[in-house]
């Protein structure tokens, strides 16, 4: 299973989820999208996630915080806010259940941030 994570600013608007989902399951695939339950943005991001056929989980930023030494980035303004050192890669491994591993590390789609994780219990398959 491959969970995207989602942070986002607070410029993001319906167009900006739309466009970062499509761009990261692009690369990666997906089959959930998530990201923290108080999100200010959520609404929108379970719209777009809706859109795309795409199942939309909210987390317990406690969820986020356990896995919070598993990310690759840190973003000040997320660990400032909620002490979590990437809203979308934390996100992205607290969905895929543990030992997951980040396959792609956040990066910056206009006001959104995604990451993804493959939950452990998925094999690559041959190529």
């Amino acid at each position: 299973m491959i969970a995207i994570g989602i942070g986002a600013n607070s410029k993001a608007r319906d167009e900006d989820f739309a466009s970062a989902l499509a761009s990261i399951r692009a690369e990666t695939g997906g089959d959930v999208v998530a990201t923290f339950e108080d999100a200010p943005f959520r609404p929108l991001l379970q719209t777009a996630a809706s859109r795309q056929s795409l199942a939309h989980r909210a987390l317990p930023l406690a969820d986020l915080r356990a896995r919070n030494d598993d990310c690759r980035t840190r973003s000040e303004p997320s660990l400032a806010l909620y002490g979590v050192a990437s809203i979308a890669e934390a996100s992205a491994l607290a969905a895929a259940g543990p030992s997951s591993k980040l396959i792609a590390a956040r990066r910056i789609i206009g006001n959104v941030t995604v990451a993804a994780a493959r939950s452990a219990d998925t094999k690559e398959s041959p190529q």
